[in-house]
């Protein structure tokens, strides 16, 4: 992530406050070090080759065994 570490921080803030939890100026910062590496591993999962052509299988029997 190239983003500016006050944006990260300033993210960070606004993601906890919207949970309502609660963090002292150590944990933002641990936190705000954690995004910058995770977000962008996150990121890459949505990023899959030669998928953009893809089409969804649909299936309009769907079988449920019963108990």
């Amino acid at each position: 992530m190239s983003a500016d570490p006050q944006d990260v921080g300033v993210r960070v803030r606004s993601l906890l406050a919207a949970a309502g939890l609660p963090a002292g100026e150590r944990e933002i910062a641990g936190l705000v070090a954690a995004y910058a590496v995770q977000r962008p591993a996150v990121d890459a999962l949505f990023d899959v080759p030669d998928t953009a052509d893809a089409r969804p299988v649909l299936l309009r029997e769907v079988v449920v065994p019963r108990d």
